[in-house]
């Protein structure tokens, strides 16, 4: 339980300093899998949950808390922090002009979980993201992103594993047609 509130006061700090300047927020809900270190995390099925932040018309920063839910509710949950690129065209132009309607997303970025031989939360992972499916944009209000592969590696036991998301929905709440109207 403490691991999973320091979680979400990491999340909410991280959240507020990067409301200013932002072509739009969204929040993430969808579906994780993490294998290939059965020693440091037992759980196969995870809700992943999170905010996405245009940080410009093709690139975006995702701040996802990956959650267990099969055998422990809530029991593991590592926080993944990536910067993501659009590689088929903008993502948001920041008018009321939508970008494009799918899209391929590409990324890099660091995995915070106690995926070592310890029992806090440090930075473990640093993660190469692929989503070869994006369907929607912000301006539209809602996206589907799916079939997500990212390659992991543990830098403290120097072991590589694979991240997969079958489908994340982001919800967003900034930077949508609503702002337009």
């Amino acid at each position: 339980m403490r691991k999973l509130l320091m979680t979400l006061f990491a999340l909410s700090v991280l959240q507020v300093s990067l409301f200013a300047g932002t072509f739009d927020l969204g929040l993430t809900l969808g579906t994780a899998a993490h294998w290939g270190e059965p020693l440091y995390d037992s759980s196969k099925l995870k809700m992943a949950w999170g905010v996405t932040v245009g940080i410009s018309d093709d690139w975006e920063l995702d701040v996802q808390a990956n959650s267990a839910l099969v055998p422990h509710l809530l029991g593991d949950t590592s926080v993944a922090v990536l910067l993501q690129k659009s590689m088929l065209g903008q993502r948001s132009t920041g008018t009321q002009v939508a970008g494009l309607g799918v899209n391929t997303l590409l990324g890099a970025g660091i995995l915070v979980s106690d995926y070592f031989p310890g029992d806090y939360l440090l930075p473990t992972h640093i993660l190469f993201s692929l989503t070869p499916l994006v369907v929607g944009n912000p301006i539209s209000a809602k996206r589907e992103r799916a079939f997500n592969v990212t390659l992991a590696y543990n830098f403290h036991t120097a072991q590589v594993s694979v991240l997969f998301d079958l489908v994340k929905y982001d919800f967003y709440l900034v930077g949508t047609y609503r702002d337009y109207l």
